[in-house]
């Protein structure tokens, strides 16, 4: 068992008894970290979770924020959050594409419909030739996202791709999911109230059970060793999207018939944990028990033991409770009208258990109960105390970092090389971005995709998913940076913020320098999460999230701090959003932002190209202040291009701005700056550069002195296809676009 010495003591003192093997192996799944949040559920207290939004927080597969009427129907936007780390590193397709099936199950289980998934992935760098695997691993893992959402007909909506050596060792694949929902239709995580009075039965759906995935959450709460491999392997689960697609379908089927006869029904995506998790989860969140016959469960190979159908975490399975009266007409509709055992062998839908009024989970094998446990201790009991201390306390200054090279020009193609500013259109090539044909701003067009999830509305959605890689400067600064930069990423399209979720991935919280990082991160998102929302009074709230732990390898190397943040907003017309590209000459560009020469952790950093002893600060209130006056300039409609200010600074804001999606430009910038060139091209203080027709300079700037923005003149948009930096008389940068295009659009980063 990977429980400590002292949780197996609590275990037999709990129980007045030894467990028996399977008991055991259920203990050893629901109190890992994956299932229990046992070091992290306090921490996580600290955030923001509700709203006059929400319409479903916190607690169940996916959290909920209201969208928008219409025609009669009040619509939501459901998003579930979710890392698949470790299987991605041991089999990178299958670890890949099992976390998307994952994670579209959370929002098809809510009763939505999936319009949307993306990614945050993160390999590591083959620096020197010394670490081969991370190119195989990476381009395995952008396989098994694309061939999984493809399949599905999900599209890919956007994400991003971040390199860093401390991944080399473990990639991170966060994957959300976004769906279109009738908030008057929600399918809760939970048996119904209405088991009290009536006979309830559960109801296993889709692939038959194998061994596949057995201890995947213990597997994902420990550290990687090499010398487990072949376990590793075997805790990895098989996907197959094809199946799902039909399961999809019946499952719609399914919705509208409890919709049509007012069945109250509770429905649950099987992840980590398996049967043992979805059916003890249903169970105590309704307030109730249940008992389950392993006989009972459709398996692929005879012979499984108790503890692996109880546990294992095959792929593409659901568990639905329903009225005793109703299981036939689900069985029916799964295994009759979809043809689910024709598909894949022994598939389909069978009842497996039933509710009880007892809190007890029970479970019975070849005629003997193999488990019987208080449902309350494997599922909310287990919560353990970390030791937080930090190795070298982060002190901010008021000093700054200075230039290690005069030759500006030089240094700004050397970003374009970087494998973190680089177009990422060598990896969303290979997603279908389009399907359901609801897609507006496709991904790398703006900071944010805009889709339309509601036919006939013109409503839409606005999402973006970001990281960084400030955590090794200031663990702080990257949960604040990531919640800041996803804002301002539905800002700078038209759009306004709605709801955050988050994926958080560390190291070992046994570490108390480990533990300590979590704690400041967590720390760092609720703060910006307080400060940025745009209703007054409230906080912009966090409706789903995950935490992922024990990021390192046997050898003690850790992935830096790595919080990821989804934000999603909204536009009330899709006609209104905005992309990054200027397509015009004779625009005028400005600068909103407010540069500092701090730049640990930071891309020039990186290259050595300045002192990095200083993390700058995320100073909250400049970025609410900022968001407010782009939006406001927004509703004076007189916005061609905008685009926020992140990882490389302006000056790689003014590329993506010029080269556009593809790297076909359309105009030439003429660029003139007033201050410190350094600090004004490559800080990563956030900020947006908006490009607005020459005769809104005046209004623009009336503005900002209103509002108390600091806004900065930077030039102009030409007809002459090249960029041309230049600071009283001196020209700083000059470079022909087709040039800058071969260099930032290069095939692969390696």
């Amino acid at each position: 068992m990977s429980v400590s010495d002292e949780e197996k003591s609590q275990i037999k003192a709990l129980l007045g008894r030894d467990p028996s093997q399977t008991e055991s192996i259920i203990f050893e799944t629901m109190w890992s970290e994956h299932c229990s949040y046992k070091s992290t559920k306090k921490e996580l207290k600290r955030l923001p979770v509700t709203g006059k939004n929400v319409a479903l927080g916190i607690g169940e597969d996916a959290g909920i924020v209201s969208f928008c009427q219409h025609e009669g129907v009040n619509y939501g936007i459901a998003v579930a959050h979710e890392s698949h780390n470790h299987p991605s590193q041991v089999l990178p397709i299958e670890g890949a594409a099992t976390g998307v099936g994952g994670v579209v199950r959370d929002v098809y289980c809510m009763g939505a419909d999936v319009i949307g998934v993306l990614d945050s992935l993160h390999f590591g760098l083959n620096q020197d030739g010394q670490s081969p695997m991370v190119e195989e691993i990476a381009d395995k893992v952008v396989q098994g996202v694309s061939e999984y959402g493809n399949a599905l007909g999900v599209p890919v909506l956007g994400g991003e791709t971040i390199y860093h050596e401390s991944y080399n060792d473990n990639c991170l694949v966060n994957v959300a999911a976004l769906g279109i929902i009738d908030t008057d239709q929600i399918i809760h995580s939970r048996v119904p109230k209405e088991a009290a009075t009536e006979p309830y039965v559960l109801i296993l759906i889709g692939k038959s059970t194998d061994a596949t995935g057995f201890g995947g959450a213990a597997f994902s709460s420990k550290t990687l060793d090499e010398d487990d491999k072949n376990t590793n392997v075997g805790a990895v689960q098989v996907h197959d999207p094809f199946l799902k697609r039909v399961i999809v379908e019946a499952t719609k089927t399914l919705f509208k018939k409890i919709k049509d006869e007012g069945i109250s029904a509770g429905f649950k995506d099987l992840g980590a944990g398996g049967i043992s998790c979805a059916g003890s989860e249903l169970g105590i969140s309704g307030g109730f028990g249940v008992e389950i016959d392993l006989d009972q469960v459709n398996v692929s190979i005879e012979g499984l033991a108790a503890e692996v159908i109880a546990c294992s975490e095959t792929q593409e399975r659901y568990c639905l409770a329903v009225p005793e009266h109703f299981a036939e007409t689900v069985l029916t509709i799964y295994n009759t009208d979809f043809e689910l055992p024709t598909l894949y062998p022994e598939a389909g839908a069978a009842v497996i258990g039933r509710v009880i009024q007892e809190k007890q989970f029970k479970l019975k094998h070849k005629g003997k109960w193999v488990c019987d446990l208080p449902i309350a201790a494997i599922t909310t009991d287990v919560s353990v105390k970390r030791e937080s201390k930090p190795s070298k306390k982060v002190t901010l200054t008021s000093k700054e970092d200075k230039p290690l090279t005069t030759d500006i020009q030089k240094l700004a193609l050397n970003i374009l090389q970087d494998p973190n500013c680089v177009s990422k259109r060598y990896v969303y090539r290979f997603y279908d971005n389009a399907v359901r044909g609801a897609t507006v701003v496709y991904p790398g067009e703006a900071d944010a995709v805009v889709v339309t999830p509601v036919s006939g509305c013109d409503a839409a959605v606005a999402v973006s998913m970001d990281s960084n890689l400030y955590g090794h400067a200031d663990p702080y600064v990257a949960g604040a940076a990531a919640v800041a930069e996803s804002v301002r990423n539905i800002v700078a399209v038209g759009g306004t913020p709605l709801a955050l979720t988050d994926c958080l991935n560390y190291g070992n919280p046994e570490n108390p320098d480990c533990f300590y990082t979590f704690q400041q991160g967590v720390q760092g998102i609720a703060d910006a999460a307080n400060a940025l929302s745009v209703e007054s009074g409230e906080a912009l709230p966090l409706i789903s999230g995950n935490v992922s732990l024990y990021n390192e390898s046997k050898n003690g190397t850790a992935v830096i701090p790595s919080p990821v943040i989804l934000c999603v907003g909204k536009l009330d017309d899709y006609r209104k959003a905005r992309t990054m590209q200027i397509f015009e000459p004779e625009m005028s560009l400005y600068m909103v932002a407010e540069p500092s020469p701090h730049f640990k952790g930071c891309v020039v950093a990186r290259l050595g190209a300045c002192t990095a002893e200083h993390p700058f600060r995320v100073d909250l209130q400049i970025e609410a202040k900022q968001n407010k006056f782009v939006r406001s300039v927004y509703e004076k409609e007189i916005i061609h291009a905008c685009h926020d200010i992140s990882m490389g600074g302006l000056w790689m804001t003014l590329i993506e701005m010029t080269l556009g999606e593809r790297g076909l430009s359309c105009v030439g910038l003429e660029i003139e700056l007033v201050s410190d060139p350094f600090t004004t091209l490559f800080a990563e203080t956030g900020g947006y550069v908006l490009a607005i027709p020459k005769s809104q300079g005046k209004k623009l700037e009336k503005m900002g002195l209103t509002q108390g923005v600091t806004i900065q003149y930077l030039g102009q948009s030409t007809h002459q296809k090249k960029i041309r930096v230049q600071q009283q008389g001196k020209v700083l940068i000059e470079q022909d676009n087709q040039e800058l295009s071969q260099q930032w659009n290069a095939a692969n980063p390696y």
